[in-house]
């Protein structure tokens, strides 16, 4: 497979993992405040497509790689990001649509359309 449609595959993973967390969020303070259980198998959807979607990102992740480094662009372990780098991985995955990102390992500018 493409790398570029992987790393798009990627990001646009973790954007919908991010949605369904929120709603979820949103609808467990409804459902506290109002004591209504009605959208519970919305909720069920909700969360199945959040950790069906937060898997993809964890197999997709290990595939988009620097090309300087040949570090994964979107798993940042324990150690601290590049101090050129704009962020952590949330931001690399933030940015990955404007073109370009900074790799939080090495600090060096990837080209996410080019990979």
């Amino acid at each position: 497979m493409n790398k570029v449609l992987i790393g798009k595959i990627n990001a646009g993973s973790v954007f919908i993992s991010w949605f369904g967390l929120l709603c979820f969020f949103i609808w467990l303070t409804y459902a506290l405040i109002t004591d209504d259980s009605t959208y519970d198998y919305t909720v069920l959807l909700t969360i199945g497509l959040t950790v069906v979607f937060g898997l993809v990102h964890f197999v997709t992740a290990f595939r988009v790689r620097c090309p300087h480094c040949n570090k994964c662009l979107t798993i940042q372990g324990f150690k601290e990001p590049h101090p050129d780098s704009s962020g952590d991985w949330g931001a690399v995955v933030f940015k990955w649509f404007s073109g370009r990102v900074v790799c939080i390992h090495c600090g060096k500018t990837v080209d996410t359309n080019g990979l």
